[in-house]
């Protein structure tokens, strides 16, 4: 794994890249020679009937897959790939110290396979880290919803892109909830309110990534060492 930055190691230690068994089979079956002769052993292969079919037997040829098949790395490079696993390892424990709302925020912003679970407990986390007191009932309660149009203009952002405008923001929130903000008056009502929102996801991000940055400098550390 490449120690580029935290958000990248947190996203890449979610998921492990070794082949399943069904992949290696699927790849061998494409890429094998055909066999014939007495080496090709047949077998009955029975199909229970469903509904109203009937139960069918066909005859199948029986092979053997070695699990060193599922292998995509070399033999040779065993070393790499246990310092590989080894490595997420540690992102992954270092994950688990966080509070249960940091991590699920975190992988709301970087795990590769978000789930509502993840976008709840993030939504939740920052609505009760913020304080609208100071806000009508009203405008209260539609800065509870700008939060998960904050949440996502952060998400996009950390992977790259352009913050959502005014725009963008009001119509999230009309297509989503149906509640309707004036972007003409953004600056006047909703700007500060925005940034707000933002800076407290800033806060949660920068607390959810500390554990996964050191250890990035632990690694490199011993790398250097």
């Amino acid at each position: 794994m490449k120690l580029i930055n935290a958000r990248q190691v947190w996203t890449e230690a979610q998921h492990e890249s070794n082949a399943s068994i069904s992949a290696a089979a699927i790849d061998r079956a494409a890429t094998a020679p055909l066999k014939s002769g007495s080496r090709m052993r047949r077998h009955e292969a029975v199909f229970a009937a469903i509904g109203d079919d009937k139960e069918e037997r066909i005859q199948v040829v029986r092979q053997k897959i070695s699990i060193s098949d599922t292998r995509r790395t070399p033999v040779g490079r065993s070393t790499a790939r246990a310092a590989h696993l080894a490595t997420i390892g540690k992102v992954l424990r270092a994950i688990d110290t966080l509070p249960f709302q940091v991590q699920q925020f975190g992988h709301y912003l970087y795990h590769p396979c978000m789930t509502m679970v993840h976008v709840l407990n993030a939504e939740k986390l920052i609505w009760n880290d913020v304080d609208f007191s100071a806000l009508t009932d009203a405008k209260a309660a539609k800065a509870h919803y700008m939060i998960t149009m904050a949440l996502q203009s952060y998400k996009i952002e950390s992977h790259g892109g352009e913050q959502w405008g005014p725009a963008r923001v009001a119509e999230g929130m009309l297509k989503l909830y149906g509640v309707r903000i004036e972007p003409k008056v953004w600056d006047r009502d909703w700007k500060d309110v925005w940034n707000f929102l933002r800076e407290a996801i800033s806060e949660v991000d920068v607390q959810a990534l500390q554990p996964v940055w050191q250890v990035i400098f632990d690694e490199k550390s011993e790398d250097a060492a």
